[in-house]
C-alpha cells in the first residue's frame, strides 16, 4: 500500500483550504482601484453619510487613499487624506464594504491615514462622522467644527451647489512625531 491521498482527502484539504479567509492588505490605493473605491463610497453618500464623489475627483487624489484589499485585489474598505493645509488634514471617505463591518478594517484604513499624514508632516487631523464610538476608539478627542474654517468654506461650497449637508460630529487627533530609534 502506497501513502498517497486518495481523492476523497485531497477534497477535503481543498475545502479546508478554500474555506480560511483570504489574506488582506492594507495599502496605499492605486489608480486601478478608483472604481472600486467609488462602489463602496456611493451607497453612504446615497444615504447622506458620508459625501459624494466622482470617478474623477477619486482617481485626481488616488495617491491620499489607503485601501484594504483581498488577495484577489478586491478593495473591500478604504479611507482617504484630505489636505487642507501643511499641517492639517482631514480622515474622510471611511467606508467599509457591507459584508466586512465588524471586522476591524475601517480602524485599519483609518490608521493607514494616519501614517500617511505622518510621512507628509502632517500635525493635526480631524474628522466627521455621525458616531462617536469609532473615532473615540482611535483616541480622537471631540472638538467643534467651527476650528476648522477651511471645511466650513468647503461645506458652504458644495451646500450652494445643491449638496445637502448632514451635520457630523467633530474629532481631532494631533500626530504624535515618530521618532527614529537611537543606535546604541
Amino acid at each position: 500500500m502506497h501513502n498517497f491521498p486518495t481523492a476523497a482527502a485531497a477534497a477535503r484539504r481543498t475545502s479546508k483550504l478554500d474555506a480560511t479567509p483570504l489574506a488582506r492588505t492594507v495599502r496605499r490605493a492605486v489608480r486601478a482601484d478608483a472604481g472600486q473605491i467609488l462602489e463602496l463610497v456611493n451607497p453612504y453618500a446615497a444615504q447622506g453619510l458620508m459625501l459624494p464623489r466622482t470617478l474623477d475627483q477619486i482617481a485626481s487624489r488616488i495617491d491620499n487613499y489607503m485601501v484594504v484589499a483581498e488577495a484577489g485585489g478586491r478593495v473591500i474598505a478604504c479611507a482617504a487624506l484630505e489636505e487642507y493645509s501643511p499641517s492639517l488634514a482631514e480622515v474622510s471617505s471611511v467606508a467599509v464594504a457591507p459584508a466586512h463591518h465588524g471586522k476591524g478594517l475601517g480602524s485599519q484604513v483609518v490608521l493607514g491615514v494616519e501614517r500617511l499624514a505622518r510621512a507628509r508632516d502632517i500635525e493635526e487631523l480631524f474628522a466627521l462622522s455621525l458616531t462617536d464610538n469609532f473615532f473615540l476608539s482611535l483616541s480622537y478627542k471631540p472638538t467643534t467644527i467651527s476650528r476648522y474654517p477651511e471645511k466650513l468654506a468647503r461645506y458652504d461650497t458644495l451646500s450652494r451647489a445643491g449638496v445637502e449637508i448632514v451635520p457630523k460630529r467633530c474629532f481631532q487627533k494631533v500626530l504624535s512625531k515618530w521618532s527614529r530609534p537611537k543606535l546604541v
